[in-house]
């Protein structure tokens, strides 16, 4: 299971097209992509997913899809993203079959237990700290990401305000890896991932 998955946000991309952006981010180290651009209508989703797909394979990259198993389907990506208001994950399961990889949104010990139960593959867990893209939402901490890794038998992401730093002090406290957006695109994609990776390695190694 991967250990650094990017998040994407074509609107965070001010200086760069996505598909370049994402491809540093590969270079810097990001070991899978979701794709999460909301507000796409379905033809341009499926051909944004479909380029995507065609840049990534030869990386090694698996390629999620956010809440669509549709698209993910119908690009032959490795994988879905679903959250509390996206198909069960059972339901997911049942059509994507069982060698694709399913994750799930939780915000609590609840619902990554529920996902859990549901048979996904791993959850993220957020928001660990303060995130510029949800700002009213309050952060769970590294207490509670340690209690919920405990809790389940699945990998647990941090994700929300992750950025070189912080990804080290969340493997810290137990989180398989991490899944960045807002720090991945807001400035350097290659050098910023390259400093993720390389503070997960060091705990890994520590």
């Amino acid at each position: 299971m991967f250990r650094f998955l990017a998040i994407t946000n074509r609107f965070l991309c001010k200086s760069r097209p996505l598909i370049q952006a994402v491809m540093e981010a590969v270079e810097g180290g990001v070991e899978a992509v979701l794709l999460r651009e909301l507000g796409l209508e379905d033809h341009l989703f499926y051909t944004v997913a479909l380029q995507f797909k065609k840049v990534l394979e030869p990386k090694g990259v698996p390629l999620l899809i956010s809440r669509r198993v549709d698209i993910a389907l119908a690009v032959g990506a490795q994988g879905v993203h679903l959250g509390s208001h996206s198909l069960p994950p059972s339901v997911a399961r049942s059509l994507l079959g069982g060698e694709r990889v399913i994750g799930f949104s939780a915000h609590s010990l609840e619902e990554a237990r529920e996902a859990q139960d549901q048979g996904v593959d791993y959850v993220t867990l957020s928001p660990i700290f303060p995130t510029r893209s949800k700002p009213l939402a309050r952060p769970l901490g590294l207490d509670y990401l340690a209690e919920v890794v405990s809790r389940v038998k699945i990998p647990v992401l941090a994700l929300g305000g992750i950025g070189p730093q912080e990804a080290g002090e969340t493997v810290k406290r137990g989180a398989h890896g991490v899944a960045v957006m807002s720090a991945l695109w807001k400035g350097d994609p290659r050098t910023v991932a390259r400093e993720i990776r390389e503070r997960i390695e060091e705990i890994e190694e520590s």
